[in-house]
C-alpha cells in the first residue's frame, strides 16, 4: 500500500477569487441541479478560510466525530466534520453521491480501498491531507477517513456531498456482508 503526503491544493479555474462560508451557504441552498465533482472542487478552492465563519459549526464530541450541518437543499449539502485524535469513520462509500473535502485544520487521514472478488475489502492507497488540501471522489468511492494525530490535536473538515447522502454502504476487511447506514446530523456530535 502507498502513502502520500500531500499539501496539494485545487487551483481555481474561473476569474471569481474568493468565496465566504456564507456565500457558499447560499449556492448550495440555491442549486436548480446537482453539481459535478469539478464545480466543488471549484467553490471549495475559492472559499476564504476563517475560523469565525465556521466557529458555530466547530463542535467535538468525546464519543464520535461530531458532522455539524452547515446548509441542505434538494441537490447537496454541506457539513463540518470535527474530530478528536483517533476518531475516524468505518470504511463506506458515499451511496452514490459525489463527495469532496477540505481541511480547515489539522492532518486528514484518507485510506482508499478496492473491493475484492469475494467481497471484502482491501487497501491501496492512503493520503495525508494538511490545511488547504481538497480531496474529492466519484462515483464509486470507497473509503475511512481517520484523525491520526497525537492526543490534543484536532480536526476539522469541511463537506460537500451531491446529491445529499441518504444511504451509505459499510464494508470491511474481513467479511463481505455490506452495512447499510442511514445519515443524521447532530448539532452536538455524531459519528457514524
Amino acid at each position: 500500500m502507498r502513502v502520500s503526503y500531500t499539501n496539494t491544493v485545487y487551483a481555481p479555474q474561473s476569474t471569481v477569487s474568493e468565496l465566504t462560508l456564507g456565500e457558499l451557504t447560499q449556492i448550495i441552498n440555491a442549486l436548480k441541479e446537482t453539481p459535478t465533482l469539478d464545480q466543488i472542487k471549484e467553490w471549495f478552492s475559492k472559499l476564504v478560510l476563517r475560523q469565525r465563519d465556521y466557529d458555530e459549526y466547530r463542535l467535538f464530541n468525546s464519543r464520535k466525530y461530531a458532522r455539524n450541518l452547515v446548509a441542505r437543499g434538494e441537490f447537496a449539502e454541506m457539513l463540518v466534520l470535527c474530530w478528536r485524535s483517533g476518531q475516524r469513520t468505518p470504511i463506506h462509500d458515499h451511496g452514490g453521491s459525489v463527495g469532496v473535502i477540505l481541511v480547515y485544520e489539522g492532518l486528514l487521514t484518507e485510506t482508499m480501498f478496492h473491493r475484492q472478488p469475494q467481497g471484502h475489502v482491501r487497501p491501496y492507497d492512503t493520503h495525508r491531507w494538511g490545511p488547504g488540501a481538497i480531496t474529492g471522489a466519484d462515483v464509486p468511492d470507497i473509503h475511512q477517513l481517520l484523525n491520526l494525530q497525537p492526543q490534543g490535536r484536532d480536526l476539522v473538515t469541511l463537506h460537500c456531498y451531491a446529491p445529499p447522502l441518504t444511504v451509505l454502504n459499510k464494508y470491511s476487511p474481513r467479511s463481505s456482508k455490506v452495512a447499510r447506514w442511514r445519515e443524521g446530523y447532530f448539532a452536538s456530535g455524531a459519528g457514524i
